[in-house]
């Protein structure tokens, strides 16, 4: 075994690499009484051929429905939610993450379980076919919310024709046709330790951790999972799309292509996000809710994936001041090109740097940041190190950020809701 630690006052990260390739990150926190366990899975949709698109969303879904030692999926849930503990599960678009949260006096259980789940899950015909149901009945609850909608209109502007503007769990027709033999040759070629990461922080001992881990995994094979296919498109000019619906609100979406995980202006966008968008003092918080009314929530945000990115600004408005909204956001879209006045700028520093201490109290705040970061960089960078990069971003940073990537050639505008007024929205883009 290789082990490399990284100590982080008062948290120490600890990795420990077994000969089977499986990752193992601890992080000791004696003063709690929970433990969090997060098992990474080296996986997504961007992984996924149009045909079985939603794969690894239903492999997900599957896995909690029963295992050779624990046919009944109720014998699962009620393993840790027994002991008050919660157990869950996301697909992202680079990710799958299983997660529990327990009390310290049902870890070793809790561990051998998830383990179990991801290893020994039985995939059998009923169950995939009562989960198939529930699946699309998910893509249809998701599809009827304006809110879920406009996002995935807006992902299919920003990534056309590639896996990441697909919905992560598929289309109705890939869903219905997934067969229990692609679930297991996707199962078979992502599901293995060396595409996996434990991450595990709480009131833990990493010797114990190690022992259980060795025990339960080290019989583990390899395997060889497929490459994600690159991003390689470049956005030449604005695009709009309306999908027009009989609701009482109107929900919008105005996004920009942003920056891969990897590239170290990353943080200046951040930044620029807290700035215009992250929480009640932001520039959009102030202007389209309290001074003007137009909106009870505005804010925006950043996607960061291994080879792209995005920056998107979300609202929900009267589809009678869609146009005054949709205008005051783009004038302080415009705004952030101004150099940032000091005493913003050391604010919005405060704020990133204060929520991630906050975050790190939290076991299963800090079981993901180590997991994720291992899971899709292949190190962990520790709160210090992150809040030193975030204070290291200055003035000109955040203008360089916002004149390379705030183009009115690369917007790209998405409403859900009663609207029809289409070449006045054209007129704001541009178009």
């Amino acid at each position: 075994m290789s082990m490399t630690t990284t100590t982080d006052k008062p948290q120490v990260f600890q990795k420990t690499t077994m000969p089977n390739g499986l990752r193992v990150l601890t992080c000791e926190m004696p003063h709690t009484r929970s433990v969090s366990i997060s098992i990474f899975v080296g996986v997504g949709s961007r992984y996924e051929t149009d045909e079985e698109a939603g794969v690894s969303h239903f492999i997900e879904h599957l896995v909690f429905k029963g295992t050779e030692s624990k046919p009944d999926p109720v014998q699962i849930s009620g393993l840790i939610e027994g002991g008050g503990g919660v157990l869950n599960a996301s697909t992202e678009q680079e990710l799958t993450v299983y997660w529990c949260k327990i009390a310290e006096s049902h870890f070793s259980e809790s561990l051998e379980l998830l383990i179990d789940m991801l290893r020994n899950s039985l995939f059998e015909a009923d169950s995939i076919e009562k989960e198939r149901m529930v699946v699309l009945e998910e893509l249809a609850m998701i599809h009827d919310q304006p809110s879920a909608r406009v996002d995935t209109m807006i992902d299919e502007m920003l990534w056309p024709g590639h896996p990441l503007g697909r919905d992560i769990g598929g289309t109705n027709e890939s869903v219905s046709s997934i067969t229990r033999d692609a679930m297991l040759r996707h199962l078979n070629a992502y599901y293995a330790p060396d595409n996996i990461v434990i991450s595990i922080a709480g009131s833990i001992s990493t010797e114990a951790v190690l022992e259980q881990v060795e025990t339960l995994c080290g019989d583990w094979p390899r395997a060889k999972g497929n490459d994600w296919s690159p991003f390689t498109h470049e956005q030449s000019e604005s695009q709009l799309r309306l999908e027009y619906r009989r609701t009482e609100q109107l929900h919008l979406s105005i996004a920009l292509p942003g920056l891969d995980l990897h590239n170290p202006a990353r943080y200046a966008l951040d930044l620029l996000s807290v700035m215009l968008g992250e929480g009640m003092s932001s520039r959009l918080f102030v202007e389209v809710r309290e001074k003007r009314g137009l909106a009870y929530d505005v804010h925006s945000g950043v996607s960061h994936f291994q080879d792209t990115g995005a920056f998107a600004i979300i609202a929900g408005v009267d589809s009678k001041r869609v146009y005054e909204a949709t205008s005051t956001i783009l004038e302080q879209v415009a705004e952030m090109w101004k150099p940032v006045p000091q005493a913003e700028l050391d604010r919005a520093r405060q704020l990133v740097a204060g929520r991630i201490m906050l975050r790190m109290e939290d076991t299963r705040a800090v079981s993901g940041w180590m997991g994720s970061q291992e899971a899709l960089m292949g190190r962990v960078l520790t709160v210090d190190e992150v809040v030193h990069n975030v204070r290291q971003v200055t003035g000109e940073e955040v203008a360089r950020v916002a004149d390379d990537l705030l183009s009115t050639e690369k917007l790209n505008l998405a409403l859900v809701g009663p609207c029809r007024g289409r070449k006045r929205l054209e007129r704001l883009l541009h178009l």
